[in-house]
């Protein structure tokens, strides 16, 4: 699957079972309630299939509830409708008795003369003529339609309309109640509108993560301090391209994710993506050069909509998203890391250092012990290019980090995790992952006191039963013991440091010494292209016939 994680609006479409199968399968990564769709009892619904589905696919799919949020629309028209006109002036008053009204008749204070509103997503744009004690009057700048209850956009100003509304309630405790795992927050304007949700929640006995959408003019010029108080920021792209101009869209995408990642918090780009494939099995040349693009600009995650809860291919929506993600990033591309990540500067310094030690030793993954999260996040963060194994003890921190950038979450057995030591961490990695025997892993942990929590160290191990360790000279090999010369296998073992001369190398692929040997025996081993570990302290002694690989790295043996 591909690093980049991939979110799914759950819809009539995919409320499913054996549609949500297939996107599971296809690199789901967490489901999406949007709340200006549903009624209550959704959430508790989709929490217990994705909760099935987890149990019986083993995976850990995460569940984000979007909160609708305080919008600002008109009111509604006597015949459900307003024809303007250019240059036409409309008259709003404070108790809503004008031509026009407001859901949200404070906003009226945040007002003033020239300020430019934008109505029924960008196709009517109106100026403020004059303001008196009670009203104000609007000069339309377009010819157009306003419906009943049409989007009201005030670009670039803070409007007042608070963080929660009654309804949001109502799907937050719900949530809670359920143990959904992120709420994403409408229209965030600054970062006390997210402080304040944290804080209701807080207050409400939850902990799940926070999803910042920047979708206003004033949320994308406030973007600095908002991503330093955020979980997750999406761009949310639908209500920005009508607080910005269109082509100030994918510049502002770019910077969103950029001041984002330099704190370490990771991104999703939302609206779009894939749209003609709400009819299309296939999407087209520009949506894929769409999401290609926000791969590149350093996204964590990429988000459906329509696709996937109105579409006619859920499913397949999802697959292309995963196929293009593992093109591009199998381009070898060296992303950026955050310049100035916020928490402990010393399991950050880990998880840069372990990112390095991958690199020179051709790690196949990194494996983090962590209780919180965090060292994941932080891995994550510096984009190691190569899978993160994320050792955790719950079933909600593992659907949590489900949405990091390159992470696989694996939950070990809270009850036993005080006595689990590393071969026994390695063997259910291999159990549970793509990890097989000889796989070389970096791990951090906080030994040696703390396996989990108070990131510490980095180490390199080699999956499987250890059997013993020496120093390396050669390849990686896999094959099976010959205790003596001539006898079947292809790994000698010898006891001493001289071999016979007329040894037939051709079968051998290493040979191993449990004592020292000098420089000039090991060269002419290897001049052979054979491996060659000397020194070699074993826990046990090795039997004939048996299978076990030698890390040519590390010189680690296993079984």
């Amino acid at each position: 699957m591909a690093s980049t994680k991939i979110i799914a609006t759950i819809g009539p479409a995919s409320l499913k079972k054996d549609v949500l199968k297939k996107m599971y399968g296809n690199g789901l990564s967490t489901l999406r309630i949007n709340t200006a769709h549903v009624e209550s009892g959704y959430i508790k619904n989709v929490r217990k299939i994705v909760a099935d589905l987890n149990l019986e696919l083993h995976k850990h799919v995460g569940v984000m509830v979007d909160l609708k949020g305080p919008e600002l629309r008109t009111g509604v028209f006597p015949n459900g409708s307003l024809k303007v006109e250019a240059g036409k002036s409309y008259k709003v008053t404070f108790d809503n008795k004008g031509a026009l009204s407001f859901s949200h008749p404070e906003i009226y204070k945040s007002l003033m003369e020239e300020d430019i509103i934008v109505l029924s997503d960008g196709k009517v744009r109106m100026k403020v003529g004059s303001m008196g004690k009670d009203y104000m009057v609007l000069v339309s700048m377009d010819d157009g339609v306003l419906r009943d209850r049409s989007r009201v956009n005030v670009p670039g100003k803070f409007l007042p309309l608070g963080t929660v509304t009654e309804r949001d309630m109502i799907f937050i405790r719900e949530g809670l109640e359920a143990g959904i795992d992120l709420f994403a927050q409408s229209f965030v304007q600054r970062k006390e509108d997210v402080q304040n949700l944290q804080d209701l929640i807080f207050r409400e006995g939850g902990d799940q993560f926070i999803v910042s959408k920047i979708e206003t003019k004033t949320g994308f010029q406030n973007i600095r301090e908002i991503s330093r108080v955020s979980d997750f920021i999406m761009v949310a792209r639908g209500d920005l391209g009508v607080e910005l101009p269109l082509k100030e869209v994918a510049m502002a995408q770019k910077k969103i994710i950029e001041e984002s990642h330099k704190h370490g918090v990771p991104t999703i780009v939302a609206t779009q993506m894939l749209e003609s494939m709400v009819k299309s099995s296939s999407p087209t040349r520009a949506e894929v050069s769409d999401v290609t693009n926000a791969i590149l600009d350093n996204a964590d995650a990429l988000m459906l909509s329509e696709e996937s809860s109105i579409g006619d291919f859920p499913d397949l929506a999802v697959k292309y998203l995963n196929d293009i993600a593992e093109f591009v990033e199998s381009k070898n591309m060296d992303l950026t890391e955050p310049g100035d990540f916020l928490g402990n500067h010393v399991a950050f310094s880990i998880a840069r250092a372990a990112k390095l030690v991958a690199r020179e030793i051709d790690a196949d993954a990194i494996v983090a012990f962590t209780k919180s999260g965090n060292t994941a996040k932080m891995i994550s963060a510096v984009r190691p290019g190569i899978p993160i194994m994320a050792a955790v003890t719950s079933e909600r921190t593992a659907n949590k980090l489900n949405l990091y950038r390159g992470v696989d979450p694996i939950v070990l057995d809270a009850e036993n995790v005080e006595n689990l030591d590393l071969n026994m961490a390695l063997t259910i990695f291999e159990r549970r992952s793509s990890l097989k025997k000889g796989s070389r892993v970096v791990i951090t942990s906080g030994a040696p006191y703390f396996t989990f929590g108070g990131t510490n160290e980095v180490r390199v191990a080699t999956v499987g039963n250890f059997m013993g360790r020496g120093y390396p000279y050669g390849k990686s090999v896999k094959g099976t013991v010959a205790l003596k010369p001539g006898e079947p296998g292809d790994i000698l073992i010898c006891t001493r440091a001289d071999l016979p001369e007329n040894l037939d190398y051709g079968r051998l692929k290493a040979v191993i010494f449990t004592t020292y040997i000098p420089h000039s025996l090991r060269e002419r081993i290897k001049e052979r292209g054979l491996t060659v570990v000397h020194n070699t302290k074993l826990v046990r002694e090795l039997k004939a016939g048996e299978t076990i690989h030698i890390d040519g790295a590390t010189g680690v043996i296993i079984s």
